[in-house]
């Protein structure tokens, strides 16, 4: 059985940026990816994947870390982010019978005419999903939406703080280097 949820979030920036600095922000994926992820706990695997170590939190009584690896690509005016591989410590047995899986977009969004800021908004878009035994999602179904919940949550937190702070530092520096 596999349980999704999506949300959408629009960053405007202060100040505002063009749709072409903005795609040049997010054309390095390793820029964005320092914004939305500890860049302590981010490390480049290969050309365009990466992987990260969470920290821990709680989830219903349980403490889970996950580890992934991201392929993260920018193509046609969008960065791709896609987990290729995950393992979340604290789930015990259990972490051979589910799986997890994200996928995200970011790109420059034109911000409705008429809206209270001008310019682009940063747009982040967010799939997260579990799949687990059809037998298993009465007991663990709410567990797991509460955590794809909370998940969605944290990304969406770092899309307004972290990722904002980063992409605002580096339009405000004028240049491509990083």
């Amino acid at each position: 059985m596999r349980l999704e949820q999506r949300r959408l979030s629009r960053v405007a920036l202060d100040p505002p940026a063009s749709p072409e600095r903005l795609a040049a922000f997010l054309s390095r994926p390793i820029r964005p990816l320092r914004g939305l992820l500890h860049p302590d706990r981010l490390h480049q695997a290969a050309p365009h994947h990466y992987d990260y170590v969470s920290r821990p939190y709680g989830v219903a009584g349980w403490t889970l870390q996950p580890h992934v690896r991201l392929e993260a690509r920018w193509q046609e005016g969008v960065l791709h982010l896609r987990q290729l591989e995950s393992r979340v410590e604290g789930l015990g047995e259990w972490q051979e019978r589910l799986q997890f899986g994200l996928e995200a977009w970011l790109r420059p969004r034109e911000l409705e005419p008429g809206a209270v800021e001008s310019g682009v908004a940063l747009e982040a878009e967010a799939l997260v999903w579990a799949e687990l035994p059809a037998a298993a999602a009465v007991v663990a179904g709410p567990v797991l939406n509460l955590g794809l919940q909370q998940l969605l949550d944290r990304l969406e937190r770092r899309c307004h703080q972290g990722l904002r702070r980063r992409a605002e530092a580096w339009l405000v520096r004028g240049h491509a280097s990083e």
